[in-house]
Formats: structure tokens, C-alpha cells, sequence
């Protein structure tokens, strides 16, 4: 019997709402989930399918206003106010378009997995803010809404980031071979997932920036939201000594388990790079050549480092998120990793719709959290025991 989730994700990026419409047919998992336990050391069975979907973008105020509470603004209370009465209005109309489009009603939809829009990450300091309304969402949609996912992992002593491997091991696992699925949002995060029969999670944590430098340096300089195909990249040169300064960021040398965001990669990180492209055009290319390869490498060699603990001969690279539209982005990981035998593919050539990997993932954390049904992602985020992942936020 189908049972029906909406997923919405707005990420680091800031750009917009993806919502996906996600069928758990629980016909189907029913026979299995008697046998099966719900920690990552164990086969999750929660097979789904997405139904049907919507995007949509910001406008430029609330673009402004995110990415102002991103990084740090005056008056942020009452900014962050405002912002969050806003952006649950969008995730209500995501909702709401996203039902009439699938032409269901809204009684059939359990619930709605609500990611919210991450403003501060410091896990460190036992919090991540992930701005949002649930109540809000909940009393426009009429629809129980589930927020807030982060908050238990790190109250059990874990980074609440990244989460997503749960879902990555469903969507991805492979008998064939070890699977390594790398998420190319605003931020990198890797999952390394074993082919033993329980296809064990051996890693998970974020490996640095993805976009979201690439996304700052092209919105700032040249008033373009991303670098399509990396057009803009490909007619620059890489900045030896540049790259250099970058990849000596100190999150790059930490042991997982770890997790980081736009605290530490936002402008201020390229701040004296932005000043000269500014006074010199011609430099953009070349730095933005230079933080396409900066993202590359400082992915590959995260992975590197993972199969050489791990003992890992031979892989394949799922790329998904923004970043695997990225042509340029797609050739440099193929030419990095092809003397460790890694074969990098694009999540699509898997029928997995890369953009709305994510969007997909909440829908899932809605479905565990509505059958309390606990992760246990201790060997990625750290934490010391399974969380049942989420807040509930009833409808009126």
C-alpha cells in the first residue's frame, strides 16, 4: 500500500525549494522489515520511488537576506525573523503546488520532511540553526510537518551532519563493488559504502567546500547565480600558490568524524581575492578556475585517503548534487582518481535525479521519524547512540 511523504530541501546554495512527492510502498517492505533493524550496521529496506516535483526559486530579497544570516549580519534576530515567516510561505507553496501538480489530496500525504535553511553550524558548540517554521508550513498546508533532524544527533554527542548516508546506502549500495557517493551541493559531503553483505556505511563526513566559493565568486563578480558547466572555469588557469593557500584550511587536515558549512567557506574565506578581481577582471577566470579545482582536489583527496584506510582497490564515484551538472567538475575527478581505478558516473546514469537527491533523502527522515524508527550514524556524525531524527509539528 502506498504511503505518501513530501521532502523539501533548500540548501547551502540558497537559491530556491525543491520539493518531491516520495511513495514508501510499504506492501513491499512489509514482508522484509520483520527480519531488519534500523541502524546503519544493518539492511534498511525503506525502498521509495519520487512520484512527481516542483523548484522554486527565491526571490532576490530573501536570497539576500539568507545569505546575509549565512555569514553574519547586524540586527540578526530580527532579520532571522523575518526570513523565517518568508521562507516557510515558500515551503508552503512548494507543498501546495507540488499536491495539485500530483493531482492527490492532501489527506493523503502522512507528512512533510522539512529541512529548513542552515544558517550556523557549530557543532562544536553543541547547535546547528537550520531556519524554518514548521507550525507555519504545517497550518498552510494543513499537512503534519517534521523539522528540526539535526538536533538529536547532536544532543547524543554527534555533528548532526552530514545525514544522509542512511539514504545514500539504500539509493546506492552495490554487491559489485565499494560505492562512494559524493554530494556536490554548497558543500562536499562523502559516503563510503562497503559491498559486504550488509553494506556497511565506512565513512561519511564532509570533505570541504562544493559551489558554494564557486557560487559566491561568479553571484559577486559577475552577477551569474552558479558557473554553468564550467564555463567561466574552463577559460582560466589554476593558481598553483593560490590553490596552495587554499587547501591549508585547517578543516581539510581534521579526522572524521566532521562536518563544516559557510562559517568557515563563505567570502571571507576568498576576501582578498575578491578585492583583486574587482580591480582587475581579468583575474576572475583564473580564480574561479582556481576554486572549481580547489573543490576537486580537496574531494579526491578525502577519497583518497579513505581507500588507502580502508584498503579499497577498486570504486565507483556517484557524483550527485549541483556540482554533477558541472562538466568541468566531472572530467577533473575522472582524471584524478582513474590511476586509483575509480570510475566516476553521475547519479542520473543511475536513475537517480541528481538535483533532487536531498529533497528525497527529508522525505525519508519524515517516513523513519513517523514510524520512530532510529539511525544509528555514529561511525559519520559521531554520535554516542541511535537518534529518531526530527520534531513533530501537527497540523491544526
Amino acid at each position: 500500500m502506498s504511503e505518501f511523504y513530501i521532502g523539501l530541501m533548500s540548501g547551502t546554495s540558497v537559491d530556491g525549494i525543491d520539493a518531491v512527492l516520495v511513495d514508501f510502498d510499504n506492501s513491499k517492505n512489509s514482508e522484509k522489515n520483520e527480519k531488519s533493524t534500523t541502524n546503519l550496521k544493518s539492511k534498511i529496506v525503506e525502498k521509495s520511488k519520487i512520484v512527481d516535483f516542483v523548484s522554486i526559486d527565491f526571490d532576490d530579497e530573501l536570497k539576500q537576506l539568507m545569505h546575509s544570516l549565512c555569514i553574519g549580519t547586524d540586527n540578526e534576530i530580527e532579520k532571522a525573523g523575518v526570513a523565517r515567516v518568508k521562507l516557510a510561505e515558500y515551503e508552503a507553496k512548494a507543498v501546495n503546488e507540488l499536491i495539485k501538480k500530483a493531482k492527490i489530496k492532501k489527506e493523503d500525504v502522512v507528512a512533510v520532511g522539512c529541512h529548513g535553511q542552515t544558517v550556523r553550524h557549530r557543532p562544536e558548540k553543541g547547535f546547528s540553526i537550520q531556519l524554518d517554521d514548521g507550525p507555519r508550513v504545517a497550518a498552510l498546508t494543513d499537512i503534519d510537518v517534521i523539522n528540526n533532524f539535526r538536533a538529536a544527533d547532536i544532543a547524543n554527542g554527534g555533528n548532526g551532519a552530514p545525514l544522509t548516508q542512511a539514504f545514500h546506502r539504500i539509493q546506492f549500495a552495490s554487491s559489485d563493488k565499494v560505492s562512494i557517493v559524493l554530494n556536490l551541493g554548497g558543500i562536499a559531503n562523502l559516503t563510503v559504502i562497503d559491498k559486504d553483505p550488509e553494506h556497511s556505511i565506512l565513512q561519511a563526513f564532509d570533505t570541504g567546500p562544493a559551489n558554494t566559493l564557486i557560487d559566491a565568486a561568479t553571484r559577486l563578480l559577475l552577477k551569474k547565480p552558479f558557473d554553468k558547466e564550467g564555463e567561466i572555469a574552463r577559460s582560466g588557469k589554476v593558481i598553483p600558490a593560490l590553490l596552495a593557500k587554499y587547501l591549508s584550511e585547517p578543516y581539510l587536515q581534521l579526522p572524521p568524524p566532521k562536518s563544516t558549512g559557510r562559517e568557515t567557506f563563505n567570502p571571507e574565506f576568498i576576501a582578498e581575492e575578491l578585492l583583486l578581481a574587482t580591480q582587475d577582471k581579468s583575474f576572475i577566470p583564473d580564480l574561479i578556475a582556481t576554486l572549481t579545482e580547489f573543490t576537486v582536489v580537496a574531494s579526491v583527496n578525502a577519497i583518497r585517503q579513505c581507500l588507502f584506510k580502508y584498503k579499497i582497490d577498486s570504486a565507483r564515484l556517484i557524483l550527485c548534487g549541483g556540482g554533477a551538472y558541472n562538466s568541468l567538475i566531472v572530467e577533473r575527478f575522472t582524471k584524478l582518481l582513474e590511476k586509483q581505478h575509480v570510475e566516476v558516473v553521475c547519479a542520473d546514469t543511475l536513475g537517480v535525479n541528481s538535483k533532487l537527491i536531498e529533497a528525497h533523502a527529508f522525505a525519508f527522515f519524515a517516513y523513519m521519524f513517523c514510524h520512530r524508527k532510529p539511525l544509528d550514524l555514529g561511525n559519520s556524525t559521531g554520535a554516542h547512540r541511535p537518534s529518531i531524527l526530527g520534531c513533530l509539528n501537527p497540523k491544526a
